[in-house]
């Protein structure tokens, strides 16, 4: 399998198989940059679902990727043959399948036994892998989430807030009001009321962000926050370009997606609203970031796509409460800007 000594091994070729979807990933990301940091002159590719693509084409951690496509036993052997073409000093599987084994690959890294005995309510995901990494590395006390951009990245997004007339000197807020599952999707009216307050209280700049398929609930949001100061770019990035924005906001809001661990990774402030979920093996990591949740009888919740309840704890998030957490963020965070840098 795996030599407890594996970090001595001057290993040359190291695939990752990740997990299925943005966030997950990012997740991941901690013990990715363990690996990374471990094995220095390796090369390192990555296999990961089809909806985490974009977090893995054009980064810079990877040599390659690899689409893992389910849709049908065909397409998953093409993806199995096209991975196969590569022979491997080790593989190590975040998604502990049977994959390793039909890889060509010298040591397996498997998590079967850990995975099977890990905390899995009350431990971040991102330190609960970490410590499945600590019989072969040994671990750092920080803990934080990864997501690189390159500078002509950095560069894109700077020119694109000057041409929305945001300056530095602005507070800019990000609203991310989709999700995956409806269930985690705070209301869109609760969302605008939010908006309209920080434009009045700080004058600050939105994005209203989403995916394609949330374009009509971000233009929705937009017009019933009524100002200038609002900005509709739902559909219109890439995951890397989204990034790139986030990087300059000094908040985001949003439900419990992938998107919000983007920000995180990229040291942008979260408020971010609980419903069915668990922030605490799911939340924004870091001490900045806030987590807004009602406390009824099943939270954490266990089993979101079973709730008996009709998604209570989402309802019961009150405007108010979002507000002050952005308010604590917005203040502690203000800066003074006596000039708009070009």
């Amino acid at each position: 399998m795996c030599p407890k000594d594996i970090a001595s091994f001057p290993l040359k070729k190291i695939l990752l198989i990740g997990l299925s979807c943005l966030g997950d990933n990012l997740v991941l990301t901690p013990a990715i940059k363990l690996i990374r940091d471990t094995f220095k002159k390796a090369e390192i590719d990555i296999a990961v679902g089809p909806a985490a693509k974009e977090f893995a084409e054009n980064h810079p951690w990877f040599a390659r990727h690899f689409i893992l496509e389910k849709k049908s036993l065909g397409q998953w052997l093409r993806s199995l043959q096209e991975i196969r073409h590569f022979r491997y000093d080790l593989t190590v599987d975040f998604r502990n399948s049977l994959l390793p084994f039909l890889l060509r690959t010298r040591y397996k890294m498997t998590f079967f036994w850990s995975e099977f005995h890990s905390d899995k309510v009350f431990t971040h995901e991102s330190e609960r892998v970490l410590q499945q990494l600590k019989p072969f590395f040994p671990l750092s006390e920080e803990i934080r989430l990864y997501f690189p951009l390159y500078p002509s990245e950095k560069e894109k997004a700077e020119k694109w807030l000057k041409s929305f007339d945001i300056k530095r000197s602005d507070i800019l807020v990000t609203i991310n009001p989709g999700a995956n599952f409806s269930g985690k999707r705070w209301a869109k009216e609760k969302f605008a009321a939010v908006g309209r307050q920080l434009v009045q209280e700080f004058e600050a700049k939105i994005l209203v962000t989403g995916g394609a398929s949330e374009k009509a609930l971000a233009a929705e949001i937009c017009a019933s926050i009524q100002s200038r100061n609002v900005i509709n770019i739902a559909g219109k990035t890439t995951i890397r370009e989204l990034a790139a924005l986030l990087e300059n906001c000094d908040l985001m809001i949003t439900n419990d997606t992938g998107p919000m661990h983007l920000a995180v990774a990229v040291d942008c402030p979260v408020v971010s609203i609980f419903g069915p979920g668990n922030p605490y093996r799911y939340g924004p990591l870091g001490p900045r970031n806030q987590v807004i949740h009602s406390q009824i009888s099943c939270f954490p919740c266990q089993n979101p796509a079973k709730c008996h309840h009709q998604f209570a704890c989402m309802k019961q998030v009150e405007i108010e409460q979002v507000i002050q957490a952005c308010r604590f963020i917005l203040n502690e965070g203000k800066q003074l800007y006596l000039f708009d840098f070009e």
